[in-house]
């Protein structure tokens, strides 16, 4: 059986349906023009992330482009998008970089929370130069979350955003944890938003209606 053609109306161009908004970068970063992007639509937009480098937000150092940065879209006004730190890590090259043979690699991750109430989770790497045993390896994460236990609850998150990225934070855990091992490299590898002071509250609410059903259903399921 032959087989007629095709019936088919013609092809729709997704992208003409779409904007382009110019995105600012965090507060962190001063807040200013970071790129552009193209939306559908402003409620679908509010929480998109967006990857950078830090380079293309402080346009520093060439070297800057080994940090990713991760920001998401918190509002939109007149086309312009204001957004918030997500998150921020080492590029696979850069971390390639750092292995060695014959030298160890220590991690550690925790949670800590802002003076502001932002909670991250934040992921601390090392390297040795000579290859550690169990014990020199604990020794460094234990000083790595003593560190970080006293510091971060002390800064904003703004500060906490700048000292994680910038290499401050890294700075002064290497201070530390070179009275236990030699270490060619610690830092902050990665951070990620887990929740704010506004989903918290948000969360807490949502708990008290769901505490307030069930006992309302208990007081009048029959006895």
């Amino acid at each position: 059986m032959v087989k007629g053609p095709k019936k088919g109306g013609r092809v729709r161009d997704k992208w003409r349906d779409k904007k382009w908004i110019l995105v600012n970068a965090p507060s962190a970063f001063g807040g200013g023009p970071l790129n552009y992007a193209p939306i559908t639509d402003d409620v679908r937009a509010r929480g998109r992330v967006i990857e950078n480098t830090m380079y293309d937000i402080l346009k520093e150092d060439p070297n800057q482009h080994q940090t990713k940065v991760f920001v998401q879209i918190n509002n939109i006004n007149q086309d312009t998008a204001t957004t918030i730190f997500k998150g921020h890590e080492y590029a696979k090259e850069f971390l390639r970089s750092l292995i060695r043979r014959g030298s160890s690699m220590i991690n550690f991750v925790k949670d800590y929370t802002t003076l502001d109430g932002y909670t991250f989770r934040v992921t601390v790497i090392a390297f040795s130069q000579r290859r550690l045993n169990s014990s020199k390896k604990h020794d460094i994460r234990m000083v790595a979350d003593k560190v970080l236990a006293i510091k971060i609850p002390k800064l904003t998150v703004d500060q906490f955003v700048l000292e994680a990225t910038k290499g401050k934070m890294s700075t002064d855990l290497l201070d530390d944890a070179k009275k236990i091992a030699s270490l060619r490299h610690i830092g902050i590898k990665k951070t990620k938003l887990i929740s704010t002071p506004e989903s918290r509250a948000i969360g807490e609410a949502k708990t008290i209606d769901l505490e307030s059903e069930i006992v309302e259903e208990v007081t009048e399921s029959p006895q």
